[in-house]
């Protein structure tokens, strides 16, 4: 995983960019409860395009900060457009130190789904996933009223379901389901309080 502490003498600054308030309750939770050194801004977790997803890390990286930047996939998959741009952002930022693309497929539910489930089954949309997930976290819902309490997330971290949820996403990176979240997680990991 990427070195961030040979970056700066001083404690490197990360700013987590995303797509939604999913993203950003999640990690808002996990920085909170595993005592992540980050940002999470809400203004950076908008419904954002991937046009809108690469003005913000390019306006971070004028502030000399580490971004890690989390968004569903699944729209490159029913755009030929959305795909080219996805892939084109995923190029531009491949050799970046200073950037971690963490992209989900069919969206983030699927990294949730690996806390609980051993799974990299093709699912046809993010409905799908959702669906699938709520086997395990019968109240899942997107709606502010569910996502700004905690327990969801505690319950996903608990009995060590993120060190398999990681192990999974690595395990499965490539494949028709997917999620690098993991990377983020490793490298948070590493700039705990």
């Amino acid at each position: 995983m990427r070195n961030l502490r040979n970056t700066h003498e001083t404690r490197q600054v990360i700013h987590i960019v995303g797509e939604g308030l999913t993203e950003l309750f999640y990690f808002s939770h996990i920085k909170k409860l595993l005592g992540y050194h980050c940002s999470i801004s809400p203004r950076l977790f908008e419904n954002n395009s991937i046009e809108k997803i690469e003005k913000k890390i390019k306006e971070l990286l004028k502030e000399d900060v580490f971004v890690i930047c989390v968004f569903d996939a699944d729209v490159s998959r029913r755009s030929e457009a959305e795909n080219r741009k996805l892939t084109a952002l995923k190029k531009r930022y491949e050799k970046n130190k200073k950037v971690l693309l963490c992209d989900s497929l069919q969206s983030i539910e699927y990294w949730f789904l690996l806390h609980y489930e051993d799974t990299c089954r093709h699912f046809k949309d993010s409905d799908a996933t959702e669906k699938a997930l709520k086997r395990y976290i019968p109240a899942y819902d997107k709606s502010r009223k569910f996502m700004e309490k905690d327990k969801w997330v505690k319950d996903m971290i608990a009995d060590s379901k993120m060190e398999k949820a990681c192990a999974l996403a690595e395990k499965y990176q490539g494949r028709d389901s997917y999620s690098e979240i993991y990377k983020a997680v490793s490298v948070l990991s590493e700039y705990k309080r």
